[in-house]
């Protein structure tokens, strides 16, 4: 073998293991690219949830919905179907409003003899002469089961903010009060007109025997209480006068609630602990 073949052999096994060593640098690299992310690429970049997702998309829905129910009040207001100051349909009343403040509102209505109430003004106006112009309903702030919706207008060339507070009753967006500003509102007024009755806890409407279900309670008043015996179990058990037509237990493993259609104490819903709810009639 002279000089020139062994250069030549020599200089064809350096450009083989070159092209191998390339070949296996490239893999390497290329295999490494694939399964992870530079440190700055968007893969190790803290994931923001973007819009539009099922949570959001939720709360837009339930916020649309609480503004669109006071939308609705005022269309059937302005269009002369007020759940104001008639006395012919209870159910108008509480299409809009959370039983507390419908009972008030009903009661100032069939209570006045058509004279003047608590409500002495338009109280979606918060005027007796409304000249209103620039009328706005704003977006609704939600906050878990309660939301409020502001109003605004100009009546008379003075600008005006209602703030309509809601709550979530049975899936439903209900009305629970209306803020005028100063320290005013709808529940205030009716209220002082209306005060809760100190006696109800003792004038014995709450009591007797009642079918709950497929059983039934016997209710009895003790002082500022209420003890009801079930014909299905032993010893009694101790509820307190809440608020409208509402009473509920003590109980730690988690309050039972009766709570009836009005102040007759005749008809209504049983809402157990666990969630179950029961019709509850008065047996007479």
């Amino acid at each position: 073998m002279n000089m020139k073949t062994a250069f030549f052999i020599k200089t064809t096994a350096f450009t083989i293991l070159f092209a191998a060593n390339t070949a296996c640098s490239f893999n390497l690299s290329t295999n490494i690219n694939s399964n992870s992310a530079p440190i700055n690429s968007p893969a190790n970049a803290s994931v923001t949830e973007p819009a539009g997702t099922p949570s959001s998309a939720a709360a837009e829905s339930q916020s649309s919905a609480a503004a669109a129910l006071v939308a609705d009040l005022y269309k059937q207001h302005d269009g002369k179907n007020s759940p104001f100051f008639q006395t012919k349909n209870r159910a108008l009343v509480d299409k809009y409003f959370t039983k507390e403040l419908a009972d008030l509102i009903w009661k100032d209505a069939t209570s006045s003899s058509g004279e003047v109430g608590a409500i002495d003004g338009d109280p979606l106006y918060n005027t007796q002469d409304p000249d209103i112009k620039n009328f706005a309903i704003g977006k609704a702030t939600v906050t878990g089961i309660v939301a409020s919706v502001p109003v605004t207008f100009t009546n008379g060339g003075r600008k005006e903010v209602l703030t309509f507070e809601l709550k979530q009753v049975k899936g439903s967006w209900k009305i629970d009060n209306i803020q005028y500003g100063n320290g005013e509102n709808l529940m205030k007024w009716l209220k002082e007109t209306y005060p809760d009755k100190p006696g109800r806890a003792e004038n014995g409407e709450f009591q007797g025997k009642f079918k709950v279900g497929d059983t039934s309670a016997t209710v009895k008043p003790v002082k500022m209480a209420f003890e009801v015996k079930w014909a299905k179990g032993t010893g009694v058990e101790v509820f307190f006068f809440k608020e409208g037509n509402t009473f509920e237990s003590d109980d730690k493993g988690g309050p039972n609630r009766f709570e009836f259609d009005d102040d007759s104490y005749n008809t209504g819903t049983f809402y157990r602990a666990d969630g179950k709810t029961f019709p509850v009639q008065r047996v007479k």
